[in-house]
């Protein structure tokens, strides 16, 4: 992602011609709209970040004053240390005590409240030539599309920042739905800290556990993770804009920590930040491969191969899955592979992985998706044997709320398994791969296509009597059972014995699972009768083994989530095989004649956004 500075020149000229700005109410939809009816525009979302004041922590600190004097001396910028020198030196001498009204002590823990004024934000870390690590850092994202940016210099509590960063945007609208909390109409700010593990008292490492990014880490680890400090979840409307527009000038927003319990502070404002938004409608009605830069190999198929690859304007890193015409007619895939672009387009929920853009040539059809790269749900499935019953719940809540927006669509996947589930960077799950998926099934339309994974698939789908969208929610327990088990209820390497496992065996169950609400539920998940068997969203949602999910903070993604992968940034690709990594990304050519009546099967393949159908 290349970031570009804003200069200290141009920002205070910009912004002596405005006046004062003041801390913005995030609470309601930021649009200026304009008095049209024209439609959905896709186009460019910018966002400048000036600075951020008032910066506090969720948590205390360690008084230890050989880490702090040793992060000061080594901020990046020689004012700042001094200015940390002469905090700390204020804070030993009593002049700047750790709580307010009461003397310092020198064993006594830092409140978080002012525990910034004596943290860089950015350090140069000795004898590793010039090393530059930033202990501050922001996360951005806007539909499922994410960047990390860096402060240039400061305090924790105020720090300098001066980037901009570019978003394609193409669903201006929540699949439809302008009263949906989720998607691509939010912006999310997310600001975190790496802190030095000896800085964080043990008893916040145990009873802050759930604000470090590494939550399921014991309560002494030496790897808790990064602290989230606070959220900015700003709802934005860009359905009408058809000219450049600025949403917002120069305005402070409030950072909130929503994961604070309500006696952890008497407010839950943990600072703020200084942003410009504009948004750029675009009209150009298609795209083509030279509009991306190729990076990596990183998945091969017999349909084609997918590549990491960045898009020149925005340089925004995504998948792109390219897909050979004369290998889907020959294997009669046309109908599932347009219906999987069309599924894409469509849907519009954190938890799937979100369609870009989609394009072709005489020869390949093209995706443009999200990049995940947190790695398969199987591979860390396979790694750990099994999940406890916290991270099981929590991506099972994540891939309920994912089924529950294609059934809203009137899609049933029919294909859900670890293969087909990612994590994103930060562990989220990202629901991929909609190549079974099929349209227009209400709730009690039926069809008979047999098609699935073996050790997934329902008694009715087997039975070959025809089955409905309830197959999705089957599916949903079997991986459940999976997650804490570490193998499906019915599994045998024998498919024949597993089929008739399905059909006949009854649901048995370790001794760790009895008597718990994950047994309750998967008994009522698994019941081999779909008549029986608990199939709607709203009730499941409502199962007391989901009774601590706050299921709007969970479709926020104001959880964090239980596990984080080992990604070093998100142009990481270390959790992709090497294999296909190692080899130079290229479009191949390919000399492959269609007919004019075959192509005609590809119209209507092309999106750019939301008023883009080709």
């Amino acid at each position: 992602m290349e970031e570009t500075d804003i200069s200290e020149e141009s920002r205070d000229s910009r912004q002596s011609e405005d006046s004062t700005p003041t801390p913005m109410d995030t609470s309601k939809p930021t649009s200026l709209t304009p008095n049209t009816t024209a439609t959905s525009n896709p186009g460019m979302l910018t966002v400048k970040i000036y600075n951020s004041s008032k910066i506090q922590l969720p948590i205390k600190i360690n008084n230890n004053k050989k880490i702090l004097h040793a992060l000061a001396i080594n901020s990046n910028n020689e004012q700042i240390s001094q200015q940390l020198i002469k905090n700390l030196n204020s804070l030993e001498s009593n002049e700047l005590a750790p709580g307010e009204g009461s003397p310092a002590l020198a064993n006594e823990p830092v409140l978080g409240l002012i525990a910034t004024n004596f943290l860089p934000s950015i350090i140069t870390i000795p004898n590793a030539e010039n090393l530059i690590k930033s202990l501050l850092y922001l996360t951005i994202e806007f539909d499922n599309n994410v960047i990390v940016i860096e402060p240039q210099k400061g305090t924790v509590c105020q720090s300098t920042w001066n980037q901009v960063v570019s978003f394609d945007v193409t669903k201006t609208n929540a699949a439809g739905n302008p009263n949906s909390n989720t998607g691509s109409n939010f912006l999310n700010l997310n600001l975190f800290i790496r802190l030095p593990n000896m800085l964080i008292p043990d008893s916040e490492k145990s009873s802050k556990k759930h604000l470090f990014t590494n939550n399921k880490a014991s309560d002494t680890s030496n790897n808790i993770g990064d602290l989230l400090i606070g959220t900015i979840k700003m709802p934005l409307n860009l359905k009408f804009h058809t000219k450049p527009i600025r949403l917002m000038n120069h305005e402070y927003l409030k950072f909130t920590n929503y994961n604070l319990d309500l006696e952890d502070l008497i407010s839950k404002e943990m600072g703020e930040i200084m942003l410009t938004i504009e948004f750029k409608p675009i009209s150009k009605t298609h795209l083509s491969i030279s509009d991306f830069d190729l990076l990596k190999v990183i998945g091969k198929g017999s349909f084609g191969k997918v590549m990491q690859v960045i898009k020149k304007d925005t340089k925004q890193i995504y998948a792109l899955k390219t897909l050979r015409k004369q290998h889907i007619v020959s294997r009669m895939e046309v109908t599932h592979t347009l219906a999987e672009r069309t599924v894409l387009a469509r849907i519009n929920n954190p938890f799937i992985v979100p369609l870009k853009f989609s394009f072709q040539s005489p020869e390949k059809l093209y995706l443009v998706l999200s990049f995940i790269n947190g790695g398969e749900l199987f591979w860390h499935l396979q790694r750990d044997g099994k999940f406890s019953m916290d991270r099981s719940r929590f991506y099972i809540a994540e891939l309920l709320t994912a089924l529950e927006s294609l059934h809203e669509l009137n899609v049933i996947y029919r294909d859900l398994k670890p293969e087909n589930i990612l994590l994103d960077y930060q562990g989220h799950i990202a629901l991929c791969d909609f190549g079974l998926c099929k349209l227009n099934m209400s709730n009690e339309d039926k069809t008979n296509t047999f098609c699935g994974t073996p050790e997934y698939l329902a008694p009715e789908l087997l039975l070959n009597q025809g089955y409905t969208r309830s197959v999705d929610w089957w599916t949903l327990g079997t991986l459940l059972y999976e997650m804490l088990t570490g193998l499906p209820p019915f599994y045998d390497d024998d498919v024949p014995t597993m089929y008739r496992k399905i059909l006949q065996n009854p649901l048995k169950f370790p001794s760790f699972l009895d008597m718990t609400d994950a047994q309750d539920l998967l008994v009522k998940l698994l019941q081999k009768d779909p008549a029986l068997r608990l199939s709607d969203a709203s009730e499941i949602k409502n199962h007391s083994f989901f009774k601590d999910i706050d299921w709007s903070k969970l479709l926020n993604k104001s959880y964090l989530p239980p596990f984080n992968p080992n990604v070093e940034n998100l142009m990481d690709t270390s959790n992709f095989d090497q294999d296909f990594t190692n080899e130079k990304p290229q479009d191949s050519v390919v000399d492959d004649f269609l007919t004019e009546s075959v192509q005609k099967q590809f119209g209507g393949w092309t999106y750019n956004g939301d008023t883009a159908f080709n």
